[in-house]
């Protein structure tokens, strides 16, 4: 685990880092939407929504929280994420950065035991946003809350996945500086949550690093597919 000293310097780490690209126009940090919205490509192997038109039930039942790490500018895979899940599925679908992981259980926690009906609850984080995805789930595991889908890209540190946990799919690439090399997952209980270890070194025209590897269309496709499934299944069960 992290200590304070060590996040201190990674943030510092980030910002001088940043601030370079930025005054080199390597950044856009105009957060236009434009730049999130981009179109799957053709093979990526993920099913649109007209598809599932032979479903007894349409997959719109479910959310989606995606969390970005460092200062944010590096992980807008995890916006170009919430975008396609609530285009493509129509599920309500939160982006946020890794400090707000209280707030997004809080919300979680308060929104689960409202509802009248259950629906698959899916967490996506990039970095320290993944790291922090995992604390969600466990906050959620304290709380009684399952956890339908668990997705990390390149976490660091946090690598215990608790029990509430059905599905992961952990994609990561090894490094040779800790604080930007992802790591393998595991579980509490393997018999109850099933994690796929994905060392994207593995992929074919895959050609990452730290601050690419969510935005990669290959990486992005997968998660999608992974997301589809989950929302498919946990949907069918409520048939």
């Amino acid at each position: 685990m992290y200590s304070c000293r060590n996040r201190k310097f990674y943030l510092v780490w980030l910002f001088l880092l940043s601030g370079s690209m930025i005054l080199t126009g390597c950044v856009d940090l105009s957060g236009s939407q434009s730049t999130y919205r981009k179109k799957m490509p053709h093979d990526a192997g993920v099913t649109r929504p007209h598809s599932l038109k032979n479903n007894t039930k349409p997959v719109n039942d479910g959310e989606i929280h995606t969390m970005r790490g460092g200062l944010g500018i590096f992980s807008k895979g995890m916006n170009q994420l919430r975008d396609k899940a609530a285009d493509t599925y129509h599920i309500s679908s939160q982006s946020t950065m890794w400090y707000n992981a209280g707030d997004v259980s809080r919300t979680i926690i308060n929104s689960y035991y409202h509802q009248k009906k259950r629906h698959p609850i899916i967490l996506v984080g990039h970095s320290l946003g993944a790291n922090e995805q995992i604390k969600v789930a466990r906050n959620l595991d304290k709380a009684g809350i399952p956890v339908a889908l668990l997705v990390t890209v390149d976490a660091v540190s946090q690598t215990i996945v608790p029990p509430n946990v059905k599905e992961v799919l952990n994609v990561y690439k090894p490094g040779y500086v800790p604080m930007f090399s992802g790591l393998k997952l595991r579980a509490v209980n393997p018999q109850s949550t099933h994690i796929e270890n994905v060392n994207v070194e593995s992929l074919k025209d895959v050609n990452v690093n730290h601050f690419t590897i969510d935005k990669d269309a290959v990486v992005q496709a997968m998660i999608m597919k992974k997301v589809e499934k989950v929302l498919i299944d946990g949907n069918r069960k409520d048939a």
